[in-house]
């Protein structure tokens, strides 16, 4: 018998696995079907606001023991948020002012603010400064906040572009506390929004900055496969089949594999993203993310107007659908590329049934290309993953629902961005935590 046996090389699943392995429990990995999903992390890295994911690249890149070898590889490397274009009132592509908080201006009245938001609506924002703070932390919604306090203008040009590229919906449906958490407190001790948000500048930064192995999420599948090996961790050659509960013995899961090799394990750590075996569904269907939001990316035609150096940002109608996103930047061989996100919508079930969504989305997709007057060059890449939070209500609930299943079955311990809004950061840090408890009912050091 194995102590562990975890369905899905995920992150996520695999720091699980390597919590468990580096106190010498027996752990089995089996392979993802379809390929392995750290290859489909973000390029430019992935949000790390508490740092959670830095700290375990941090520890993956350090060596084993007085005489091993460390793994620059896994070194992180943080890619501070990048400033974009955004389209004036007149239709013309300025940088967006900075420093700024979404979008929202430190200096209404700055030159950059002027270019995007014209005198009239500049001139509005700039009245924050003067108007007192009635509603001490009482405005919930981003968009209520920027309204009242700097205008519509601010709202619409500024704070809009970025909110919908992130969240896919209007500044109106995301809570303060949860994309700028402690921001309220901020402008209560400044007396302004601007004031506030020049204040918050810096945390702001460090929110948005995103995080990478210094070789590529491919390379630190390697090391952690490798590290994994080196604590005595096997590897499927063939993915799960089966999993069943064993009648002969309590508090202990026999799982097939193709091929008709069977483990018999005290644990199961699984990522339903990647594979739900039937044993599971009762339990974790509910668990099920109900927000998703589609992505594309494909290269296009040199856009004219932009500045090379710097990204440029819009919201893009297309008729009979909600406003998608669209980012135009340039990749490492400086050719063009075109990122759309889409708004959010519910679904039932896990990312391996999105089939339908994809193709869906590869159409409107192609919509939005031709409404915003640009030229694909090369195939579209679509994916459809798990939508972010947009109220600190829902997270919660849904950490709570988490939670609460784990309790009931201390045999079972389910992980992946899929509990977490799609935040990676967050999922690795959960279930870091999540396979450190397990170790400890496994090892007889807790009940």
């Amino acid at each position: 018998m194995i102590d562990a046996y975890v369905i899905g090389t995920t992150l996520p699943a695999l720091a699980a696995a390597l919590e468990l392995a580096e106190v010498g429990l027996s752990v089995r990995v089996s392979v993802d079907v379809p390929a392995p999903a750290l290859t489909e992390l973000d390029r430019g890295g992935e949000l790390d606001p508490e740092s959670t994911l830095a700290e375990f690249l941090e520890h993956l890149a350090q060596p084993i023991g007085e005489h091993g070898t460390g793994n620059p590889g896994a070194e992180p490397v943080r890619r501070d948020p990048r400033p974009v274009q955004l389209r004036g009132t007149k239709g013309d592509w300025t940088l967006q002012p900075t420093p700024s908080v979404w979008g929202i201006p430190s200096v209404p009245m700055a030159a950059q603010s002027l270019a995007i938001l014209g005198g009239g609506a500049a001139t509005r924002a700039s009245l924050d400064r003067v108007k007192p703070v009635l509603t001490i932390g009482k405005t919930h919604e981003l968009g209520a906040l920027v309204r009242n306090r700097m205008g519509k203008g601010v709202e619409t040009l500024l704070v809009d572009p970025l909110v919908r590229e992130r969240y896919g919906v209007a500044p109106d449906a995301v809570d303060v506390a949860l994309v700028a958490p402690g921001l309220n407190e901020a402008l209560t001790r400044a007396g302004s929004l601007s004031g506030a948000a020049l204040a918050y500048s810096e945390r702001y930064v460090a929110r948005e900055t995103r995080v990478a192995p210094a070789g590529g999420w491919p390379e630190l599948q390697a090391i952690l496969v490798e590290r994994l090996k080196l604590y005595g961790v096997e590897f499927s050659e063939l993915p799960v089949q089966e999993v069943r509960a064993d009648e002969t013995q309590q508090d202990t899961w026999l799982v097939s594999e193709f091929g008709d090799e069977q483990f018999a394990t005290r644990a199961v750590v699984l990522d339903p993203a990647t594979h739900l075996p039937a044993a599971f569904e009762a339990d974790l269907l509910p668990l099920a993310p109900e927000v998703w939001r589609a992505q594309a990316r494909v290269r296009v035609e040199s856009p004219e107007a932009l500045d090379e150096d710097h990204p440029a940002l819009r919201t893009v109608e297309v008729a009979g659908q909600d406003p998608w996103s669209l980012r135009l930047d340039r990749d490492a061989n400086s050719q063009w590329f075109a990122l759309l996100r889409g708004p959010r919508f519910v679904a039932e079930g896990w990312a391996q049934d999105r089939g339908a969504d994809l193709a869906e989305a590869a159409r409107i997709a192609g919509q939005v290309l031709e409404v915003a007057g640009l030229r694909a060059t090369s195939e579209c890449e679509v994916t459809v993953a798990v939508a972010p939070y947009i109220s600190t209500a829902r997270r919660d609930a849904e950490s709570d629902r988490l939670i609460e299943q784990r309790d009931r079955d201390h045999t079972l311990l389910p992980v992946g961005v899929s509990f977490h809004g799609g935040e990676l950061s967050s999922a690795v840090a959960d279930a870091r935590d999540a396979a450190i408890a397990l170790r400890r009912r496994l090892t007889g050091i807790a009940e």
